[in-house]
């Protein structure tokens, strides 16, 4: 497998960069003030509000860990570990990167992964 190329390692950088961007601004508009959220009358309001309140808690922590996985394929950039299989040590191909650019397994261990994995 040919390795990634300086152009592509500053395109995944960017791409690495908007995913940032986008997971942090997306966990600024989880901290708006509970005096916006709209009033409850009864149960059924209350049910739906906690509903919304899960889903949001279960976004920002979506978020965080993209946060993470970002910060972790920087760091891998920048120790030349990047694009390396954590589990074969081979290549992760280019297409897999640019589409997932945090992926940390070429797709066969990442599915060896998933599959021993419990859920």
């Amino acid at each position: 497998m040919k390795p990634l190329s300086p152009s592509d390692l500053v395109s995944l950088a960017e791409q690495l960069e908007a995913m940032r961007r986008k997971a942090l601004d997306e966990l600024r508009e989880v901290d708006v003030p509970a005096s916006l959220a709209p009033e409850v009358h009864d149960r059924a309001d209350e049910a739906e509000t906690e509903r919304v309140d899960d889903m949001r808690l279960a976004e920002a922590a979506i978020d965080r860990a993209t946060v993470r996985d970002i910060a972790l394929a920087e760091h891998r950039m920048s120790t030349g570990d990047y694009g390396v299989c954590i589990d074969c040590g081979e290549g992760i191909p280019r297409a897999r990167l640019f589409a997932q650019p945090t992926a940390v397994r070429c797709a066969a261990c990442q599915t060896a992964f998933e599959t021993h994995s419990p859920h």
